[in-house]
């Protein structure tokens, strides 16, 4: 009867943890009405679950009562498990991004790499990253813009930002005004408040800020020497 009675519980353990995946999303309704189901899964701590809503990351109790917002670190391989599953929940939304919404520079030759962009047009340090963009294509990695005018809708960078967009030449354009911080102004249909609402959902605060390929993320400026040993040569 053994293995009878070890399926039997394996069943309800299953039951279980459906029972509390149901719990949880019910909880997440109510605090986000109209979200899409959340990605719910078991953490490494018994009775604490990770919730995965886009690319951020927290942990809910299977009661749906507390939510924890934070990181777990396994001290015996000094893993940052968050960090990891933040990474794996980038790089799914990444994925779903359109090139068509954002303005690439592509790599020289086979590309190798690609890193996508939040940039601020009038951020200094992101005018310092621009002119590394020829540096990093010629080591393989493709540079992907998207805006994130941290002033807001209507202020001078986002108008930049708009303009940028609707000139014939959108990659010329961006060099010009990362160089002289002029542009001409020009309106169309464009995706930059489209940009900025992804930020949020990263979790970008400042610019630039930089998202490999993986789902990693460097929050500031990084030096293209050292992107392409993070990138290429690590």
């Amino acid at each position: 009867m053994k293995p009878l009675s070890i399926g039997m519980t394996l069943l309800a353990f299953s039951g279980w943890v459906q029972a509390d995946e149901a719990v949880i999303q019910k909880k997440l309704q109510q605090l986000i009405p109209g979200a899409p189901p959340a990605d719910i899964q078991e953490s490494q701590i018994p009775g604490l679950y990770q919730v995965s809503i886009g690319p951020k990351i927290v942990y809910m109790s299977a009661d749906g009562q507390y939510l924890v917002s934070g990181h777990i670190v396994d001290l015996n391989t000094r893993e940052n498990l968050t960090e990891t599953a933040q990474n794996k929940a980038r790089k799914t939304e990444l994925d779903k991004l359109s090139a068509d919404n954002m303005i690439v520079y592509p790599a020289k030759g086979e590309a190798k790499r690609t890193i996508t962009v939040f940039t601020d047009i009038d951020c200094p340090y992101c005018r310092k990253l621009h002119k590394e963009i020829p540096a990093l294509n010629e080591a393989g990695i493709e540079v992907r813009y998207m805006a994130y005018p941290r002033a807001g809708v209507g202020s001078p960078a986002y108008q930049k930002a708009v303009s940028v967009w609707c000139s014939d030449d959108s990659r010329q354009a961006m060099d010009e005004v990362m160089e002289s911080g002029r542009v001409p102004a020009k309106t169309c249909s464009n995706p930059v408040q489209k940009n900025m609402k992804e930020a949020e959902a990263f979790g970008v605060s400042g610019t630039p800020n930089i998202v490999f390929d993986s789902g990693e993320m460097i929050p500031g400026y990084a030096p293209a020497g050292d992107l392409i040993k993070m990138l290429i040569k690590g």
